[in-house]
């Protein structure tokens, strides 16, 4: 969604006409974010646990919709129980990838995860070699291997010179006896090679199996310094603003080439380190997908900026409208559990149902530890409170309060 520029300027006007502008929206946004965030805290256990977890499934069903794709809820959800109805697209696949993101990123601390040596580590950009540290070639092995080793670097570029030689001389016999209607593909195909072959390096085992079709020119590392800059720009400003600003500077200058959704839950990190958002890890691109502001790079800083702490606000209403669903859902549910024994397990299963997003007769037999049977008979006794049945099947049935 940005575009492709390390350039991100934040002049010192530029900032106070930021934060001028974007005042009331960012005052607006901080009181829905915490708001929410306490009622997670003095909610209770299964109540904020079942917030947590469909919260998580919500922005990653958000996120793909944001870049076109689509992925159903229940898809989603079945495919994470590893209960596909269906085969997985690739929009589910990669959702259920931020699935996981966001429980890892939940489970850690804001600062370690925006660490910079924990960025790049978890971008895949490389560290910035020291060139003052000495050689740690002690042995005479390495030492040989050293010395051997412009030789081999020689002799490896002469035989991919002559390979290359030898596909172009291939491709134009190809050329010469086929239909001249395809010349201009094969051009394109030949440059596409060479261009691939000068990305990767196919010489050597290890080289073919780190096949990538990344732009070396891409300059992940710098992108991603500019925004460490941006991030500590903004410690000055109040904490929703510098969250909002810190995903405008992500979708701007894109650090990541392959995981663009990755600064939604940084931005996310960030409100939990800044303590607005420390029961639970916000779902900023449910906002974003759900209001009606829409990003681009066209648009001037305080007009992007306002329409991400308009989509923290319409994130914060979202999440507080399903958690009051959840609670009725519970209350539901319960009322069947009035007049039950002390050794009933329904109430459990209960529990179950709100903090778990889908549910199986296995799983609850497992977490209640009693008998298949046992919980097929208190899923007949839920009677109409019961969740909707997911799977659509007869046997190897999954519900859930979608």
């Amino acid at each position: 969604m940005g575009v492709n520029s390390i350039r991100y300027d934040l002049s010192c006007a530029e900032r106070q006409t930021l934060v001028s502008d974007c005042a009331a929206a960012s005052e607006t946004a901080a009181i829905a974010l915490a708001r929410f965030d306490e009622r997670v805290a003095r909610a209770e256990p299964v109540l904020a646990e079942g917030a947590r977890q469909r919260g998580h499934a919500f922005e990653a069903q958000a996120l793909i919709g944001l870049t076109g794709g689509l992925c159903p809820l229940e898809d989603l959800v079945l495919h994470d129980a590893s209960m596909d109805v269906r085969s997985p697209t690739r929009e589910i696949a990669r959702a259920a990838a931020m699935l996981d993101e966001r429980r890892r990123l939940a489970r850690r601390q804001p600062a370690e995860i925006l660490n910079p040596s924990a960025l790049r580590q978890r971008l895949g950009i490389t560290e910035p070699e020291d060139t003052d540290r000495p050689d740690r070639a002690t042995t005479p092995w390495e030492i040989a291997k050293q010395i051997a080793a412009p030789w081999d670097r020689i002799g490896r570029n002469d035989h991919e010179e002559d390979q290359a030689d030898e596909d172009d001389l291939d491709l134009d016999e190809e050329d010469d006896h086929g239909d001249p209607a395809f010349a201009e593909i094969d051009a394109l195909l030949a440059r596409t090679r060479k261009k691939l072959d000068a990305w990767n390096d196919l010489s050597s085992d290890e080289g073919r199996k780190a096949l990538r079709l990344r732009n070396p020119a891409y300059d992940a590392a710098g992108r991603l310094a500019r925004w460490q800059q941006i991030l500590e720009e903004g410690r000055g400003l109040p904490a929703a603003l510098a969250a909002a600003l810190a995903l405008d500077a992500w979708l701007w200058l894109e650090p990541s080439e392959r995981a663009g959704e990755l600064g939604f839950a940084f931005a996310a990190t960030l409100l939990r380190q800044r303590g607005l958002a420390v029961a639970h890890l916000p779902s900023v691109g449910l906002g974003l997908r759900r209001g009606k502001f829409r990003w681009s790079p066209h648009q001037s800083l305080s007009v992007r900026v306002a329409g991400l702490l308009d989509a923290f606000v319409e994130a914060a209403g979202f999440a507080q409208g399903d958690l009051d669903r959840l609670s009725l859902a519970r209350e539901l549910m319960l009322r069947k559990c009035e007049g039950r024994r002390e050794n009933s397990k329904l109430a459990e299963l209960v529990d179950l149902f709100v903090s778990s997003p889908l549910v199986t007769v296995q799983l609850a037999a497992a977490r209640l530890k009693v008998t298949p049977q046992a919980v097929e008979a208190m899923l007949r006794e839920l009677g109409g409170s019961l969740p909707r049945e997911l799977t659509g099947r007869k046997r190897y049935r999954a519900w859930g309060i979608m």
